[in-house]
């Protein structure tokens, strides 16, 4: 009989049958050798919407769509009470249901990663958790906790991450600091292992994007992708392109590619400094190959992350390396800090600071030779960390020696 394995996420995007997100991509891999079942939301986080129930059938894996009470803003009491609901009908969903060999859970969210953590251990059945954000810590960076009544608020929550942390007997993170921060008092896990989101490098390779996209010879395009919400610096972006407007450099543009809480308050920005669909486009949310191809396009990467925040290695940072661009990055990670400088990816700016961006853009542009050469580390960078086919067999090691018993 083959192992059969449980792969726990609730923010999986199943719409697309391209294989970006990471569970998708690990739960078609691993189907090729165990009975493999994914349990994701039936709420899209990103769109605030309900899926379409009949997309199970498209997977040669097991798709069970989980039903939650939905939301409409990212920090909220009813998403906390949606993602109890997520828990509640997940442990239902499963009450009949063969037990698996091994649970392969995705952090957050911590309601169905704790349950589904002391199920394993109830069960004596391997547990390995894949960070994918620091909850609550990433959330507070939304909040004002230099206020002791929230700081207070949130402490709660640090010492109940701490007891999921501990329930695992792997902890992969999509960088050093998320699996680091699985190190806690009293863990029994004797991994940490960081394996970046990543993408496939041979879909960046084979794409034909001369008939896609239509770009001017004296254009330069510098691109954001991904969410648009409170963790993301895309006004200081704004503000920049605002600035070189003023100095009529109006052949440098910018596209943001992604949706999110603040797509509307963005664009109302844009229009406001007189920049929207002049030096500034709003694109919305693409189809893989599309987005693929207006980064190919494209001359500078731009990682718009703000001060505070705790995001790391994101989905962007493989797909701008992928691309083979040179990036313009204002994440504070020291992680992302120290990749940037060492592997000379690109340029580190200010975050929230419009002039820092705006001569940094300036400083770039200016070396084409430079520019090519962060260009070129990125691309390497790519083959030798992101790409999927190569990085993520750690992922399927660590499966295949925790389920026949060789956990070091």
């Amino acid at each position: 009989m083959l192992k059969k394995i449980w792969i726990i996420a609730p923010f999986t995007s199943v719409e697309r049958l391209d294989d970006r997100n990471r569970f998708q991509y690990i739960a078609k891999s691993l189907s090729r050798k165990y009975e493999t079942h994914l349990f994701t939301s039936d709420f899209i986080h990103l769109k605030k919407v309900f899926r379409d129930a009949d997309i199970k059938d498209k997977f040669i894996y097991k798709l069970h769509l989980i039903h939650e009470k939905g939301y409409q803003k990212n920090i909220s009491i009813r998403r906390a009470i949606s993602h109890i609901m997520f828990a509640f009908n997940l442990k239902k969903e499963i009450k009949n249901m063969r037990k698996p060999d091994l649970i392969y859970c995705a952090y957050p969210t911590m309601t169905s990663a704790y349950f589904m953590g002391k199920f394993a251990e109830r069960n004596k059945i391997p547990f390995i958790l894949d960070i994918q954000d620091t909850w609550p810590e990433s959330i507070s960076a939304g909040l004002n906790t230099r206020n002791l009544f929230i700081k207070g608020c949130m402490f709660p929550f640090t010492v109940y991450a701490n007891i999921i942390y501990r329930l695992a007997d792997v902890i992969i993170g999509v960088s050093e600091t998320y699996a680091n921060r699985g190190k806690v008092k009293g863990t029994k896990a004797k991994e940490f292992i960081s394996v970046y989101i990543g993408a496939e490098g041979n879909k960046f390779e084979n794409i034909d994007i001369n008939n896609m996209i239509e770009k001017s010879n004296s254009e330069i395009w510098i691109t954001y992708i991904g969410t648009l919400s409170h963790s993301y610096d895309i006004e200081t972006a704004l503000d920049a392109f605002g600035l070189l407007k003023n100095e009529s450099r109006d052949n440098i543009k910018l596209y943001i590619l992604g949706i999110g809480s603040d797509y509307k308050k963005l664009k109302e920005k844009a229009m406001k400094l007189d920049i929207l669909n002049k030096t500034v486009f709003f694109k919305g949310l693409l189809e893989y190959k599309t987005m693929i191809a207006y980064l190919k396009k494209s001359d500078i990467a731009l990682n718009a992350i703000k001060k505070d925040a705790l995001q790391t290695i994101t989905n962007k940072f493989g797909d701008y390396v992928s691309a083979g661009l040179p990036i313009l990055n204002s994440c504070c990670s020291e992680e992302v800090l120290s990749l940037i400088e060492e592997k000379e990816l690109g340029e580190n700016y200010i975050p929230g600071d419009s002039v820092s961006l705006k001569e940094k853009i300036l400083f770039m542009l200016r070396d084409e030779n430079k520019l090519k050469e962060y260009g070129e580390n990125s691309k390497n960078f790519s083959k030798e960390k992101f790409d999927r086919k190569n990085s993520y067999q750690n992922i399927f090691s660590i499966i295949d020696r925790t389920l026949f018993k060789e956990v070091k």
